[in-house]
C-alpha cells in the first residue's frame, strides 16, 4: 500500500547480560534479559510503489533532539536503511520498485548501550511488514532482523524479553519492570569492539546463585541485576564506574529486596547507566543533579511494548511522547 506510518521506536535496557565464551564465528554466547523504555525514537516511514522494473529506492534522514549529538554518517550508512536493503534477500521480489522514505526524529543518544539504532531497524522492518503484507515474527523477517544486529529482534518483540545464542534468539518472555528509570551518560561513548576485547583479556563468569535467580524468575523484577561485560567497559572507559559509583549513592535510588543493593546497572557495554527510582520525584531530583554534573540525563519508565506502529495519528502531527507514562526530561 501507498502512504505513510508513524513507528514508536523504543530504548531498551539490559536487566541481565552475561556472556559467554567466544564462538568460531567471532560472536560470544549471551544471555540477555532486555526491558523496553518509553524513551523513544520517532521513525516515519513514507512508502510508494513503483514500477516493477525500477530497484528499491530507499532515502533516510535524521534529526536529533533533547541534547542528543548529531549522527556523522551517510544515509547509506544508517541500520534503517541497511533493514530495508536487508528484505531484499527473501521477498526480492515484494520490493522490486518500492520506493521509502524514512525520517528518524532521534531523543536516544547513540553508542550508549540503550539501542537505539537497532531500534530504528525494527521500526522500518515493522512499517514494510504492514505495507507490503508481511509477518513482522514470521522466521524469515525474524532472520532479517538477526542478521542487522543482535538486538533488532528484541524489538520486534518488546516489553521483556530473554534472549540467547548471541543476543539474538528469542527464549521466552517476562512480566515487563514497572516504575521509574533514570539514564545517565557521560560524554563519551564506549567502542563495543574495544570492551569485548577487554573482556576477552579478563571474562567475568556468572555466578552460580545469579544464574540459578534468572532461571527462576518470571517477571522482570525477579531477576537479579548483572552485566558481566560493565567490568570491561568501565576499564575502556573509567568515568563509567564514577557514574555507576554515584548513582548508587543517591537517595530515592531502588534496592534489591533480596541483596539490597542498589538497582543500578550499565546497559549493555555502555555508556549508558540506568537505575530503578522508589518514585517520579526521585528521578525528576537524579536527573537535575546528574546535569549538574555535566553529564546527560533522562527520566523515564519502563514499557511492555517494542516498536510498535502508532496508529491513528496523521503525517504532519506534532512530535508526542507516546508510551509515555510520565513526563520525560
Amino acid at each position: 500500500m501507498n502512504g505513510t506510518l508513524t513507528v514508536f521506536s523504543p530504548a531498551k535496557v539490559n536487566l541481565h547480560l552475561a556472556i559467554g565464551a567466544k564462538r568460531a564465528d567471532g560472536y560470544h554466547d549471551a544471555c540477555s534479559v532486555m526491558q523496553a523504555l518509553t524513551l523513544h525514537d520517532t521513525v516515519t516511514v513514507r512508502h510508494e510503489q513503483g514500477e516493477r522494473g525500477e530497484r528499491l529506492h530507499v532515502d533516510v534522514s535524521c534529526a536529533t533532539h533533547g541534547g542528543v549529538a548529531a549522527l556523522d554518517i551517510t544515509p547509506e550508512d544508517n541500520i534503517a536503511y541497511k533493514a530495508l536493503f536487508a528484505l531484499l534477500t527473501p521477498f526480492g521480489e515484494r520490493l522490486a520498485g518500492h520506493r521509502f522514505s524514512v525520517h528518524i526524529d532521534k531523543s536516544i543518544p547513540h553508542a550508549a548501550g540503550l539501542g537505539g539504532g537497532s531500534s530504528n531497524a525494527a521500526a522500518v522492518l515493522l512499517a514494510a511488514c504492514r505495507m507490503l503484507d508481511l509477518d513482522p515474527l514470521s522466521e524469515e523477517v525474524l532472520a532479517v532482523a538477526a542478521g542487522i544486529g543482535a538486538d533488532v529482534p528484541f524489538f520486534l518483540h518488546g516489553g521483556c524479553v530473554q534472549m540467547g545464542g548471541r543476543g539474538d534468539v528469542f527464549e521466552r518472555t517476562l512480566e515487563p519492570m514497572k516504575g521509574s528509570v533514570v539514564l545517565v551518560r557521560p560524554d563519551a561513548g564506549v567502542s563495543t569492539a574495544a570492551a569485548y576485547r577487554a573482556f576477552d583479556e579478563s571474562p567475568q563468569p556468572i555466578s552460580a546463585s545469579d544464574a540459578a535467580r534468572l532461571e527462576s524468575a518470571q517477571a522482570a523484577c525477579d531477576v537479579a541485576f548483572f552485566n558481566n561485560l560493565a567490568a570491561a567497559s568501565e576499564a575502556v572507559l573509567p568515568e563509567l564506574a564514577e557514574v555507576r559509583a554515584w548513582l548508587s549513592a543517591q537517595p530515592g535510588v531502588a534496592r534489591d529486596e533480596a541483596t539490597d543493593e542498589p538497582r543500578v546497572l550499565l546497559s549493555g557495554s555502555g555508556s549508558a547507566t540506568f537505575c530503578v527510582c522508589d518514585s517520579m520525584n526521585d528521578a525528576y531530583a537524579i536527573v537535575s543533579a546528574a546535569k549538574q554534573r555535566g553529564w546527560w540525563a533522562r527520566s523515564c519508565s519502563f514499557s511492555p511494548a517494542g516498536a510498535r506502529i502508532v496508529e491513528g495519528r496523521m503525517p504532519g502531527m506534532a512530535r508526542t511522547n507516546v508510551g509515555a507514562v510520565h513526563k520525560s526530561w
